[in-house]
């Protein structure tokens, strides 16, 4: 059986019967002593109390029978858990509504058991997809690498710097890759979301927006935000951070020179709405149906794509957040991509 063993060492709590009902024992006995010395009790009456003894031992065996019976049911299902998930079983979950006084621990152990599973998944996931999304790049600089070793004396000084940029752009794409798989591998197992405060969100995005400000004086690119963009958020600083860096790089990269990406707010009592649109030349319907899926590319024309990762990022620290994104697009009208976050 194979609560057996669990069932063989909770019955060793029944040590607990025994010494209670000599507790019993010795409490009546003092007592009808000093009640005898001090008082004056005749012999029958002394008599009378050591007779409840039986009764009173009874009684509190009974008790006790059916709190370590009822301490076996709940632990067992506990006991058996731990064992599957020693065993690497971590599908495993126990019935919270039946928990009794124990649902805060059945819960716990239920919220570990996910996030070992969570963790296991995606790890497993990081191992296929890494290799996977990793064997481009990787191929690319080989590959260019051995033309300039085998070829460099054919090569003329042109060519010799097209292929050194190509392996260049192919590096930094090999360690964008390796920086967001990475990112979104942490971002994927988490459930919770700890180390947050206030801090002033708008001030964070204007500073994301300042890190493209070389890319969009070199296209002409203009990045509008209103004068009363203010507000505070309150969350992991560092993980918002990644949100309007992916949003806003992404905008950057697909507006067309002497265009425009336009920033603003939306602000309840209850929910904060961020919005960056841009104008470049937008989503087909059934781009924006996968465009938060890992890896999914829909820019097919440069030499240099990007990794597919960003925006699965995004939807999942948004989620983390108790909040979500969506993307509002027409072909040659742009893009808007809307974050909502709750206010607590």
């Amino acid at each position: 059986m194979k609560n057996s063993k669990h069932l063989f060492q909770l019955r060793k709590l029944k040590w607990v019967y025994f010494l209670s009902i000599s507790v019993i024992i010795g409490s009546v006995m003092a007592f009808g002593l000093v009640a005898f010395l001090a008082f004056g009790m005749n012999h029958s009456t002394a008599i009378s109390m050591l007779g409840m003894i039986i009764p009173t031992s009874f009684i509190m065996w009974y008790t006790l029978r059916m709190v370590v019976r009822s301490m076996e049911e709940k632990l067992l299902p506990l006991a058996d858990g731990l064992q599957d998930i020693a065993d690497g079983k971590l599908n495993v979950k126990l019935d919270e509504q039946n928990a009794g006084e124990y649902e805060t621990i059945y819960r716990n152990f239920n919220a570990m058991a996910e996030e070992l599973s969570r963790t296991k998944t995606e790890m497993d996931n990081f191992v296929n997809e890494f290799a996977h999304e990793f064997k481009t790049p990787i191929t690319s600089i080989g590959g260019f690498a051995d033309l300039l070793y085998e070829k460099n004396e054919e090569l003329d000084i042109n060519e010799q710097k097209e292929y050194l940029k190509l392996i260049s752009e192919q590096s930094h794409r090999l360690m964008n890759l390796s920086q967001n798989t990475l990112l979104l591998s942490k971002v994927e197992a988490c459930v919770i979301i700890t180390d947050k405060e206030n801090f002033s969100l708008s001030e964070q995005i204007k500073h994301c927006a300042i890190l493209f400000l070389k890319a969009c004086e070199k296209e002409n690119i203009t990045i509008d935000i209103p004068d009363d963009f203010s507000f505070s958020y309150y969350g992991n600083e560092e993980l918002m951070e990644q949100i309007w860096i992916n949003l806003i790089g992404n905008a950057v990269k697909f507006t067309p020179g002497n265009g425009t990406i336009s920033i603003w707010q939306e602000i309840t009592d209850k929910q904060l709405k961020i919005h960056i649109k841009d104008s470049g030349g937008g989503m087909s319907v059934e781009t924006q149906k996968h465009i938060f899926d890992k890896y999914y590319q829909n820019d097919t024309t440069s030499i240099v794509k990007g990794n597919g990762i960003g925006l699965s990022i995004v939807k999942r620290i948004t989620e983390l957040c108790g909040g979500k994104v969506t993307v509002s697009s027409k072909l040659n009208e742009g893009s808007t991509f809307i974050v909502s976050l709750p206010l607590k």
